[in-house]
C-alpha cells in the first residue's frame, strides 16, 4: 500500500493544495503550508516494531556566514551559527539514529567573508554541524577539481592558509585551533562526477551509515548517494570542469543502487543538486504541482530505480516539502518523497525514515521544514535585532574571527547608487543591475590599451544580490555601497577579456539566448551595456526571427562588422550556453570583474549612479 498524507497545521499559508498529472503517468502533490508535514507510507510491519532514523538537511549554504538581512517567509532567517544552533538541537534530539546531509554549493558564489579565505570557513562550520556526507553542487567546482580535492582533503590554498587559526573539534567534544586549514570531517560524494584520467568518480558515489532498531534486532544500512546536475559543464567556467564527465544522473544513482544492493543496502537516500522551481509569488504560495511538474527533478525521477524513494535535492533555492508519483510500464507505480531547503541556511529540512525492523526496508517517510529564525523581530518590517540564544557560540565565536578579519575591506565604503538597482527583469529581460554592470565592464575594457572594447555583455545568473539604498552591512550612509555589498553582487572573480566579433556572431550570440537555439538548454537574457540596442521577437518561430536590428551609438550593425566586444572569462569560453563567445578573435584580457566595477563607482563621484531606463533591449510588436 502506498499512501500519501498532509498533516495539516494551522499557519501562514505557504503551499497551494493540489495534484498535476503529467502526460508521462507523474502525479505531484505537496504541502499546504510551512507547518505541513508530507508522510508516504509504503508497507505496514505486522507483529513487529519500528526504528525511525531521522535526516536533518540542507542546500545551497554559499558560504553566507553572517545572517545580514538575510530572509524568508517574512521573517529573519539564516546564517552559520543560526543553522549550527538549529542542526545541533535536532542532532541532540535525536541521538545516534541521525544522519546529517547538505544538497550541495556549500562554498562558493559567496560572500567577502568566506571568498576572502579560500571558501575554507564555510567547510569548517559544517565540520562544527557533525555533517555525515555532502553532494557536490556545481559551485564546488569553480575553481577545479583539483581545488575542490584540497577542500576535502586540506592543506593550505593559494592564499596560504591566510584563514588559520581554523577550529576544530577533538574526539572529546573539546574545541581546539590548527595553523593549517584541516579538511572536511565528512567525505563529498560525486556518483556521477567521474575523471577522465582514470574512470572513476571524483568522490564516493555513495556513503552508508549502520542503525540498530529499537527491539535490539538485526542492524539496518541507509545509504546516500550523492550527485549534481548533469548540466554543470554549462554553468561553470569550462576551466573549472576540465578533466571531469559529467553523467545522467539517474543512471549513474540506479548503478549505485545496484552496488549498494549487493551489500545488504535496503534504503538508498538521493542527495541531489537538482531540484525544481517556486512560483514567483513565493510570499504566500509553493505550490509543488505547478513548481514540480516539467522539472529536472521531476524528469530525473521518473527514471530512477523503485527503491530510490526519498530525494533530498538543491540547486533551485526553492522551498518545498512534494511527493512524485510515477507509473512504470507495467502498470506499478513509486510514490517519492522529494525536499528542498531554500538557500543560505534560512530552512532546515527533518526527515523521519520509519524502518521495519524485522525486513529493515523503508515502511513510510515524512519531512518538515523549518524557517531557521535568527532574530528577536516578528517580521522584516523593522532592522533586525539579533536574537543570541537562537546561535551557537562556538560557531558565532568562528564567525567573528573572520568578520573582524575582512571588516576592513568589507566596510570600505566604494560610492553611492541614487536608488535601487535589482535583478528584476524588464519583460524582455534587461534589469538596472545588469545595466550598470555591463556598463561597468565597458568602462574597464574600452580604452585602447585595455582591449578597444565597444559592447560589453553581462551574464544574468552572475549578478547574486541586489543593491538597494537600505543596505548597511557596513554601518554606512543610506544609498552608500560598500566594497562586501559589491563583491556579494559579483563573488566569482571573473576576468574581463574583449574578442573581435563580427555583427552576424552577434546576431547568432543574441539568438542564443532563447531555448533550443544555438544548443542553448535554459532561456537566459544577456546584459548589455549602454549606446548597444537591439530589438527582440521572443515569441518568433524561428530562431532567425527572434532577433531583429542591432544598433551601436544609434549606427545600424551590419553582419559583416567587426566590432570589440567584452565579456568575463566565464562568458568567454561558452559558459551559460553562449558558445557563440568561443568564435570570437583576437582575444585580450583584462582587470577583474570586481575591480572594474569598484572602478566604476569611484568615477561616478559624490552623485553616484543614477538607475538607467529600461531601454536596451527593445520589444518588437
Amino acid at each position: 500500500m502506498i499512501g500519501v498524507s498532509l498533516a495539516t497545521v494551522v499557519g501562514a499559508p505557504l503551499a497551494v493544495a493540489g495534484t498535476s498529472t503529467s502526460a508521462h503517468a507523474a502525479t505531484i502533490a505537496g504541502a499546504h503550508s510551512l507547518t505541513d508535514k508530507v508522510s508516504v507510507t509504503y508497507q505496514k510491519p505486522k507483529n513487529y516494531g519500528t526504528t525511525d532514523v531521522h535526516v536533518i538537511a540542507w542546500n545551497d549554504f554559499h558560504g553566507n556566514l553572517d545572517p545580514g538581512t538575510l530572509n524568508i517567509y517574512g521573517k529573519y532567517a539564516g546564517g552559520a551559527a543560526y543553522l549550527a544552533k538549529a542542526v545541533k538541537d535536532l542532532q541532540a534530539k535525536y541521538g545516534k539514529n541521525t544522519a546529517t546531509v547538505t544538497a550541495g554549493d556549500n562554498i562558493g558564489a559567496a560572500p567577502l567573508v568566506n571568498s576572502l579565505f579560500d571558501q575554507e570557513p564555510a567547510e569548517i562550520i559544517a565540520n562544527l554541524m557533525h555533517v555525515d556526507y555532502m553532494s557536490v553542487g556545481n559551485h564546488e567546482f569553480d575553481k577545479g577539481y583539483k581545488e575542490l580535492l584540497r577542500m576535502e582533503r586540506g592543506g593550505c590554498g593559494a592564499s596560504d592558509c591566510n584563514a588559520a587559526p581554523y577550529t576544530v573539534e577533538n574526539p572529546d567534544g573539546s574545541m581546539s585551533t590548527r595553523q593549517y586549514y584541516p579538511g572536511t570531517n565528512w567525505r563529498y560524494l560525486s556518483a556521477n562526477v567521474v575523471r577522465n584520467d582514470n574512470g572513476k568518480t571524483l568522490f564516493p558515489a555513495y556513503g552508508v551509515k549502520t542503525y540498530y532498531p529499537s527491539d535490539d534486532g538485526k542492524p539496518f544500512k541507509v545509504g546516500f548517494i550523492g550527485e549534481v546536475l548533469q548540466s554543470t559543464p554549462t554553468i561553470v567556467t569550462p576551466t573549472g570542469v576540465a578533466g571531469l564527465t559529467f553523467q545522467d544522473e539517474a543512471t549513474a544513482a540506479n548503478k549505485a543502487v545496484a552496488d549498494m544492493k549487493a551489500k545488504g543496502v535496503k534504503i538508498p537516500i538521493l542527495v541531489i543538486h537538482q531540484g525544481g522551481f517556486q512560483t514567483p509569488a513565493q510570499t504566500t504560495t509553493n505550490n509543488c504541482a505547478g513548481n514540480l511538474a516539467g522539472s529536472d527533478i521531476e524528469t530525473i525521477a521518473k527514471k530512477l530505480d523503485p527503491s530510490i524513494k526519498v530525494i533530498i535535492s538543491g540547486h533551485t533555492h526553492a522551498e518545498y516539502r512534494c511527493t512524485i508519483t510515477t507509473t512504470a510500464s507495467d502498470g506499478s507505480t513509486v510514490t517519492r518523497l522529494i525536499t528542498s531547503a531554500a538557500s543560505f541556511g534560512r530552512i532546515l529540512s527533518d526527515l523521519t525514515l520509519t524502518v521495519d525492523d524485522k525486513t529493515g526496508e523503508l515502511a513510510a517517510a515524512s519531512a518538515t521544514n523549518s524557517v531557521v529564525a535568527n532574530s528577536t523581530n516578528a517580521d522584516t518590517k523593522t532592522p533586525r535585532v539579533a536574537d543570541p540564544t537562537k546561535q551557537d557560540p562556538t560557531v558565532e565565536k568562528v564567525v567573528e574571527q573572520y568578520d573582524t578579519a575582512v571588516a576592513p575591506l568589507s566596510n570600505q565604503v566604494i560610492g553611492k547608487i541614487q536608488g535601487n538597482l535589482t535583478r528584476d527583469p524588464s519583460p524582455v529581460g534587461e534589469s538596472t543591475l545588469g545595466d550598470v554592470i555591463a556598463d561597468a565592464q565597458l568602462a574597464a575594457t574600452s580604452g585602447s590599451d585595455v582591449g578597444g572594447a565597444k559592447i560589453a555583455f553581462m551574464n544574468p545568473g552572475g549578478i547574486r544580490a541586489d543593491m538597494l539604498t537600505t543596505d548597511n552591512t557596513g554601518g554606512q550612509q543610506p544609498g552608500q555601497v560598500t566594497y562586501g555589498e559589491a563583491f556579494t553582487v559579483q563573488p566569482f572573480a571573473n576576468v574581463m577579456t574583449v574578442k573581435t566579433m563580427t555583427g552576424a556572431q552577434i546576431r547568432l550570440l543574441l539568438q542564443q539566448q532563447f531555448l533550443g537555439c544555438g544548443g542553448q538548454t535554459t532561456a537566459k537574457t544577456l546584459q548589455i551595456s549602454t549606446g548597444f540596442s537591439y530589438t527582440v521577437y521572443p515569441s518568433a518561430a524561428t530562431c532567425d526571427g527572434k532577433i531583429g536590428t542591432m544598433t551601436l551609438n544609434g549606427a545600424t550593425i551590419n553582419d559583416t562588422d567587426s566590432i570589440r566586444v567584452a565579456m568575463n572569462n566565464f562568458l568567454a569560453t561558452g559558459g551559460d550556453g553562449f558558445t557563440e563567445f568561443n568564435q570570437g578573435t583576437d582575444t585580450i584580457g583584462g582587470a577583474v570583474d570586481i575591480d572594474a566595477l569598484v572602478a566604476y563607482f569611484k568615477a561616478a563621484g559624490d552623485n553616484g549612479i543614477a538607475v538607467p531606463p529600461l531601454n536596451r533591449i527593445v520589444a518588437g510588436s
